[in-house]
């Protein structure tokens, strides 16, 4: 597969967000510089990554150029950028390059197709605090965007009945069971789609929703219907400048804000419903 090499220069405050917002556009690896980032994806999707980036550039102040990369290791090239996760001494996320921890509650070994991103620690490491308050024993569990499967695996791991996710993403969804196998867990369903592609008849006690802005105000209304009565939704990869706006657009829809969590400039949040 040929790939291509996006340059993109900012201020150094944004690297991050870049990042994050660039990996959940499907991007495959990245490499901080002291300019900003550079983003690598498949030559094959290029008029998809100059729409996604135009798209960010409505809304962030960068500068962005683009040539054909010549052949790299690109397991090297993730292994580099992928730094494990570890929550208190409740949960730690490695690669199996990783030296294990044993002085944690859960360890889950997660091997990406796709860069695992840095700028997505602080809204994983969110999402798993959540997960392990919400306490998933027997309940139904839906987990909205897979992306590696981390946050159904670890529900299912933490004794959740029932662990559905959905991604758009074919290399997400194979990802997604690839992971669930190797950490010894079984996913109920596991599908290769949008959200329109998982029924409303039986709704989830606890919906996690770890995306970005754009999914979550669009899809909020059939995210609602396919939350049980009683349920709870976790949201998280929402930067603290759309706070106001998500909070407001689920209220809407007649879900009540128990919480907002915080850590560095991403929010995570905890919506229930009556």
């Amino acid at each position: 597969m040929m790939f291509h090499q996006y340059t993109l220069v900012n201020n150094a405050d944004l690297t991050q967000i870049l990042i994050a917002f660039l990996g959940e556009a499907g991007f495959d690896s990245f490499q901080e510089t002291e300019e900003g980032v550079l983003a690598f994806a498949s030559a094959e999707a290029h008029d998809r990554w100059l729409e996604e980036l135009e798209a960010l550039k409505q809304r962030f102040e960068f500068t962005y150029t683009w040539a054909p990369l010549e052949d790299k290791n690109w397991n090297e090239e993730w292994e580099r950028q992928f730094n494990p996760i570890q929550i208190g001494d409740r949960l730690y996320i490695r690669a199996d390059f990783h030296a294990p921890n044993p002085e944690v509650e859960q360890e889950l070994i997660i091997t990406p197709k796709m860069a695992f991103g840095t700028g997505h620690h602080a809204t994983t490491y969110m999402m798993c605090e959540l997960i392990f308050d919400q306490n998933p024993v027997g309940k139904r569990v839906f987990d909205y965007g897979s992306g590696t499967g981390v946050l159904a695996i670890l529900a299912k791991r933490l004794g959740a009945a029932q662990a559905d996710a959905v991604d758009i993403e074919s290399w997400s969804a194979e990802n997604t069971l690839e992971n669930a196998a190797r950490n010894g867990v079984i996913l109920d369903e596991v599908i290769h789609g949008e959200l329109k592609d998982v029924p409303e008849g039986a709704p989830y006690d606890l919906i996690l929703a770890n995306i970005n802005r754009n999914v979550i105000l669009t899809t909020a209304e059939a995210l609602y219907q396919r939350l049980a009565p009683g349920g709870t939704a976790l949201f998280s990869g929402i930067l603290v400048t759309d706070e106001d706006l998500l909070v407001s657009r689920l209220t809407s829809l007649g879900l009540q804000h128990q919480e907002t969590r915080k850590r560095e400039d991403w929010r995570a949040f905890v919506f229930t419903r009556n």
